[in-house]
């Protein structure tokens, strides 16, 4: 696609009126859609989401994955705990992951490859499913919703949430923002640092420079009529919408020691969210969940429970 010819102003806009959703009822059950947002690729845009339901419920919980090919079951986890304290809980599978990865492609590694108005066509899929499925919710009886995110889950969480007030509260969990610290810091990001530089289309220096407003752009950017005014990269960055839910209650877990989310990262986008409450974690970025998932899940249950 010819970057040139590229329309900022219609992410996060597709219309998701007339969504049918098609229910497997089972433990947990499958809730099934067509994403509003076509990518054109039908295994992709065949939307699935786990449905975690409380007997009694008093509210109701979105949960999002991270990026890769192996933790979506582990995750389950916080689902599980959140259905048995009172919440409803769906947890989507994210586009380009799991069983809606592209016929030979590796699970999450699209938000990885390509370039960046192919990312943001990526990201905007993402959080317009999410907000499909914040719809299918309503459609349950629940006005308001938490939401959740963990690692790369934490980023479209924070772009959903800026753009829908029916998402009250959250949770993000070993995740950051400013592309800039993951691209250039992050281990997840060498693939994207090889494709830069085979491609030429970008080198640190000329990042830098591009990242030189990022301040003044983050700052200026308070809706989405803001965003054609942003360069490609940074309409996926969560830091440029985290100021959009500053005035909501969130939480925020940080690994001390996370090669993938680097600590300049997680503190950018924890300082532009208002510095919600803040646990750093004494681990790693796939070992905090090893190691303190019942702590997460508590404190997260306790954030949604608050006042």
């Amino acid at each position: 696609m010819n970057k040139k010819l590229f329309n900022t102003e219609s992410l996060y806009r597709t219309p998701r009126e007339g969504v049918e959703f098609v229910v497997s009822y089972g433990s947990p059950s499958i809730v099934e859609f067509t994403s509003p947002r076509s990518s054109g690729d039908p295994k992709v845009d065949r939307a699935r989401a786990y449905l975690f339901e409380s007997r009694n419920p008093k509210g109701a919980v979105l949960f999002v994955h991270g990026t890769g090919q192996k933790n979506f079951n582990p995750l389950k986890y916080y689902p599980d705990y959140f259905a048995d304290h009172g919440y409803t809980t769906i947890m989507p599978v994210l586009p380009y992951h799991f069983e809606r990865t592209p016929d030979g492609k590796k699970s999450g590694l699209s938000f990885l490859q390509g370039n960046d108005v192919q990312i943001a066509e990526r990201f905007d899929q993402a959080v317009t499913d999410l907000l499909t499925c914040v719809d299918y919710l309503q459609k349950k009886g629940f006005d308001e919703v938490n939401i959740m995110g963990f690692s790369f889950g934490g980023m479209v969480s924070t772009i959903a949430m800026a753009l829908d007030q029916r998402i009250k509260k959250g949770s993000f969990v070993v995740t950051g923002g400013n592309y800039e610290y993951i691209t250039w810091k992050s281990v997840a990001t060498k693939i994207m640092r090889v494709r830069y530089e085979e491609s030429e289309e970008c080198d640190q220096q000329k990042c830098e420079i591009k990242h030189a407003i990022f301040d003044k752009a983050a700052n200026r950017f308070n809706s989405l009529e803001d965003i054609k005014d942003l360069p490609v990269c940074f309409t996926y960055d969560p830091s440029i919408f985290a100021k959009m839910v500053r005035s909501r209650k969130k939480i925020f877990f940080t690994a001390r020691f996370d090669p993938f989310i680097p600590r300049a990262s997680s503190d950018d986008l924890w300082k532009r969210m208002g510095r919600p409450k803040r646990y750093l974690l004494f681990s790693g970025h796939l070992s905090a969940h090893l190691l303190y998932r019942r702590f997460i899940a508590r404190k997260s249950l306790e954030t949604f429970n608050s006042r």
